[in-house]
């Protein structure tokens, strides 16, 4: 073996720990440098296996194929870590193009189409509220009306304007009682108007009353403003008179001095006498169906008898707002038809304006002129229905138990619980 082919070999065999070379014929002769003929120099394959092919003719390997491995070395079996080249972004072509003048076309279809359904959308919302701005006549003929009806005809006695109510408020016990709530109510002349609050256990009614009172313990709205004859609400007043669901009556004062207490309590500013105050307690104790009982105690009364002992008491100061908070929820039905043919006949005569909160539908259909319909709280106003006498037959002479009994009073309580059902699904 020359000198030249020894090296080629011992370089080949320090090559082989890095590259698979193909075997060899020991015994190839050697090829004169000189008159070799030239080779066509070929890039060597991908790394290749024992029974490879070689690589040439001649045995001989390109220079090209003594590169390093990039997946082998400098150890092998080992991967080495893979080469992230940069992502080149695609040239346009005139095909995205299209797709994309396409795609905006879409859109703009697209769009002109939403712009009309919401153009229609807008349309429909106009026109129904329209319809809730109007008031309608139901078939049973009572006339329903939005929270805010029309610009009154004469001047308000009370006001609510946007009023929200919220009690303990900044503390983890703070409880939203009434929401927003709007309304007014026109002081008509030689005559008041009757007004039921109706709505949920909750709803707030009680704290509406209250409000317009005046009383401490409730405090001054949260939000809005309270007008009682165009002045905000400073305090409770004698023009104002409230009657309470429960039993009232101071227990120690007979049934004359219970009816005489607020016109003792208001005797400087009334300028009345003993006997002037005696006088005006002993006929309203007439009027209440009481005369004869004017020396009892209230321990002594049944609990109708109490009752008229606390309207006596709130009439005789002839207040121009009277206000009831279920005053005959613990009656039997008997003294209740009969307090309601009472507050009808004084209400009447001392031509005031009464708020009544009740859970009857049918008392409140029965005395009120207006039904003010409240959410589930936080409480709102969510309409109002006005009843005209003629819709439930409520005809002069006919008692509440007449009226309350005739086809059309039935029919318009029906429509009225259906309008009441109706205030559960709100919120």
């Amino acid at each position: 073996m020359s000198q030249n082919n020894k090296q080629q070999s011992i370089w080949r065999k320090f090559a082989s720990l890095f590259i698979n070379f193909p075997e060899e014929n020991e015994e190839t002769a050697p090829v004169d440098s000189k008159n070799r003929p030239a080779q066509r120099k070929v890039a060597p394959p991908a790394r290749a296996g024992k029974n490879s092919e070689p690589a040439s003719e001649t045995g001989h390997e390109p220079k090209d194929a003594f590169k390093r491995p990039e997946a082998d070395f400098p150890f092998p079996g080992k991967k080495a870590k893979p080469q992230v080249s940069a992502k080149v972004a695609p040239e346009k072509t005139d095909n995205v193009s299209k797709i994309r003048d396409l795609d905006d076309d879409r859109k703009k279809e697209a769009n002109d189409d939403d712009e009309e359904m919401l153009h229609t959308a807008k349309q429909e919302f106009k026109e129904e509220a329209r319809e809730l701005d109007q008031c309608f006549t139901s078939p049973a003929g009572l006339i329903h009306c939005p929270p805010i009806a029309e610009k009154p005809e004469y001047a308000p006695i009370v006001s609510f304007k946007n009023v929200t109510k919220i009690f303990n408020k900044g503390t983890p016990n703070e409880f939203c009682a009434i929401e927003n709530v709007s309304f007014e109510i026109e002081d008509l002349p030689d005559v008041g108007e009757f007004i039921a609050l109706v709505g949920p256990s909750g709803c707030g009614k009680s704290t509406v009353l209250n409000l317009i009172q005046g009383f401490q313990e409730v405090g001054p709205p949260t939000l809005g403003q309270i007008l009682v004859r165009n002045r905000p609400v400073k305090g409770p007043g004698r023009d104002r008179g409230m009657i309470f669901q429960k039993y009232s009556s101071f227990p120690h004062l007979t049934v004359l001095e219970n009816v005489k207490f607020g016109l003792e309590l208001n005797r400087e500013a009334l300028g009345f006498s003993d006997k002037t105050m005696t006088n005006l307690a002993m006929e309203m104790i007439k009027k209440v169906g009481l005369a004869g009982h004017e020396d009892k105690y209230p321990y002594q009364l049944s609990g109708g008898q109490q009752q008229r002992v606390a309207i006596a008491r709130t009439l005789v100061l002839k207040p121009r707002i009277i206000f009831m908070d279920e005053p005959f929820s613990a009656l039997d039905e008997p003294t209740r038809i009969e307090m309601q043919q009472l507050i009808t006949d004084l209400w009447h005569e001392v031509e005031a304006t009464v708020f009544i909160i009740t859970h009857s539908l049918a008392e409140a259909l029965y005395l009120s002129d207006r039904i003010f319909m409240f959410t589930p709280s936080p409480g709102r106003l969510n309409k109002q229905i006005m009843i005209p006498p003629e819709a439930i037959g409520k005809l002069p002479g006919l008692s509440p138990l007449q009226v309350q009994e005739s086809p059309k009073f039935k029919q318009a309580l029906k429509e009225l619980t259906d309008e009441f059902l109706k205030i559960g699904e709100i919120n």
